[in-house]
């Protein structure tokens, strides 16, 4: 089979013993030979290893993974806000392309964008080429959106924003990205459905598309689906894009140019 694609949203450890900065445990392990067998069953040719919130800021089992990965994976990492540059440029060698600020369920206080140490974080970001992937749900977007924005870092928005209203018109983080995504570098994962209240998806996703285009989204499967194992396997969340994006030039476009230039794939 001929491979294509990448899946753009995964989370790949070991057993894990203790968490950090989470209530969440995995009761098993999501190793990466596994995960690999997915994307070989849905003729996919790699993806991204997203940090997972409950290893924190110890990347080491991230770093470990992408060591064996191969040239079409890369990684995006966890990081604290002293975070140095040579640090950053430690990770980008072995395959690190963006930090994940995972925000969610006020697990954390939301950044203060004036402060000088996260000021100087979003700058050695953007003196990297990376990107900083912002888990938040949709109603708390507002918050922090037009402040990143406004320091410039490239941005990737996880899970559709985690939109929480029926009607895209009326979601305001929503309306914000429409908006930015217009006008800066902005992306977003169409991943992860089931995170969000909203049933039906599908006008965020023509939203996404009539305002960013197919180039500025990218397509992630979230394994191995953490707090929502069970309910759905590999293979659904691929067809779950066919459902949500109906024009095939469309779909190739967010399964494989987009990640690519996204996530600085060459292999």
């Amino acid at each position: 089979m001929q491979t294509a694609g990448f899946d753009c949203h995964a989370h790949v450890y070991g057993v894990v013993n203790r968490t950090q900065g989470s209530n969440y445990k995995p009761r098993s392990a999501a190793p990466l030979a596994t995960w690999k067998q997915h994307l070989q069953s849905c003729g996919l040719a790699g993806g991204v290893i997203v940090q997972p919130s409950f290893l924190g800021h110890d990347n080491q089992q991230l770093l470990d993974n992408l060591a064996i990965a191969g040239s079409t994976f890369k990684g995006v990492a966890q990081l604290p806000s002293d975070a140095s540059l040579a640090e950053m440029q430690r990770l980008d060698q072995a395959g690190v392309v963006g930090v994940r600020w995972n925000l969610i369920e006020h697990r954390a206080e939301l950044p203060d964008l004036d402060d000088p140490q996260w000021i100087q974080f979003l700058e050695q970001l953007k003196a990297m080429d990376w990107h900083l992937e912002l888990h938040l749900e949709g109603d708390r977007l507002p918050v922090l959106l037009p402040g990143l924005i406004q320091r410039g870092v490239r941005l990737v928005i996880d899970h559709f924003a985690l939109p929480y209203l029926d009607n895209p018109d009326q979601d305001a983080g929503f309306q914000q990205i429409l908006q930015a995504g217009q006008q800066g570098d902005l992306w977003v994962k169409l991943s992860a459905p089931y995170r969000s209240p909203v049933q039906d998806l599908k006008p965020y996703v023509s939203a996404l598309l009539n305002h960013l285009g197919s180039e500025r989204l990218v397509w992630g499967s979230d394994w191995p689906w953490t707090r929502h194992e069970g309910k759905h396997d590999y293979p659904d969340t691929l067809a779950w894009l066919s459902e949500w994006v109906e024009d095939s030039a469309d779909r190739i476009c967010i399964l494989e140019r987009s990640p690519r230039t996204l996530y600085r794939i060459t292999g």
